[in-house]
């Protein structure tokens, strides 16, 4: 389900500019509704969390295993 910033900081745990600035830069995936309104999907965020740290912990074993 599509939150607004706010909502989302909140069910993430962090605040809405971090939000902000995981959007701006490209990590964090986003919805716009009309000009102004963007909305996220906090599950999705999650999701994505959770591949990169997947993805660190699977690299730090090949680095270390090397």
């Amino acid at each position: 389900m599509l939150a607004s910033i706010s909502a989302a900081a909140r069910e993430l745990g962090c605040s809405p500019d971090h939000v902000r600035r995981m959007i701006r830069s490209g990590r964090w995936p986003y919805y716009r509704l009309g000009l102004k309104a963007m909305r996220v999907d906090p599950e999705e965020i999650k999701s994505l969390g959770r591949l990169i740290s997947e993805a660190e912990r699977q690299g730090k074993a090949n680095r270390e295993g090397s």
